[in-house]
């Protein structure tokens, strides 16, 4: 078992100013609107940050996010790629030589790890789970080619999740075009 900032980097985000220009940044909502099923629409900003913790999102990334009730981790999604973070959120940038980045937003996402992340917050209203309770979290490490298959476990839970989320939701849409069209039919023969 590691910490996590022995088997990867973690980086704090930046304050948004949205407004005209080509730098994209992922927000708190966005990791939501993702979690939810919804397509996420990243703010646009001006010239790229020039501090040093601002890395663009890279393939493997996870991102975090430090405020709310529950704690969000993502792998980054492929649209997000060369985005930056917003300030409510944290980059891990996973060591691949040592961890296996769909293992690792698997444990992150684990109800104990969650736990740990909620007892660990701070603040009143919207608490923010400090940068250095990510540095610490101890993390266990199986040999890579089990954290693959754990990965691939928790991938197919997801894919499974999402798929049911669709189909609840076609379900329902569904659902209530046919009770709409009892009614039109029921309204066009008041008789039968």
């Amino acid at each position: 078992m590691l910490e996590l900032r022995e088997i990867a980097d973690i980086y704090s985000g930046l304050a948004v100013h949205e407004g005209d220009g080509s730098s994209r940044f992922v927000r708190l909502s966005d990791l939501s609107d993702l979690r939810s099923g919804r397509a996420p629409k990243l703010a646009t900003a001006g010239e790229p940050p020039a501090v040093a913790r601002a890395l663009p999102i890279e393939e493997g990334d996870l991102i975090v996010g430090a405020r709310g009730a529950s704690t969000d981790v993502c792998l980054a999604a492929h649209s997000w790629f060369g985005a930056f973070i917003s300030l409510d959120l944290y980059l891990v940038r996973p060591d691949t030589a040592k961890v296996d980045p769909g293992y690792l937003a698997a444990f992150l996402d684990l109800p104990a790890t969650q736990a740990a992340f909620s007892g660990n917050k701070q603040g009143s209203g919207l608490a923010r789970l400090p940068k250095e309770t990510l540095d610490k979290l101890v993390v266990p490490l199986p040999p890579m080619p089990t954290q693959r298959l754990i990965a691939d476990l928790a991938r197919s839970f997801r894919n499974e999740a999402e798929l049911l989320q669709r189909l609840a939701t076609l379900n329902s849409i569904l659902g209530r075009e046919a009770v709409a069209r009892a009614i039109r039919v029921a309204a066009a023969n008041p008789n039968s």
